[in-house]
């Protein structure tokens, strides 16, 4: 198949703060682990995270059409 998926914007920021999270445990020589409350937590900041770039970078004035 020679198709492209669409990159959801806020797939970046959760990759990122999943490689955050298990590089902190890494640092603390504490074993890799992932829980779904953390997950949960880590989807719902990459949320804000998110909501806040729009915010910031949609210029004023066109807030509807963002």
């Amino acid at each position: 198949m020679n198709y492209r998926m669409k990159k959801s914007p806020i797939d970046s920021i959760i990759i990122d703060l999943i490689l955050e999270h298990y590089n902190m445990q890494s640092i603390d020589h504490r074993r890799p682990v992932l829980t779904d409350i953390e997950f949960d937590d880590i989807v719902a900041y990459a949320q804000e995270v998110y909501y806040k770039k729009i915010i910031d970078d949609t210029p004023v004035g066109i807030e509807g059409e963002a």
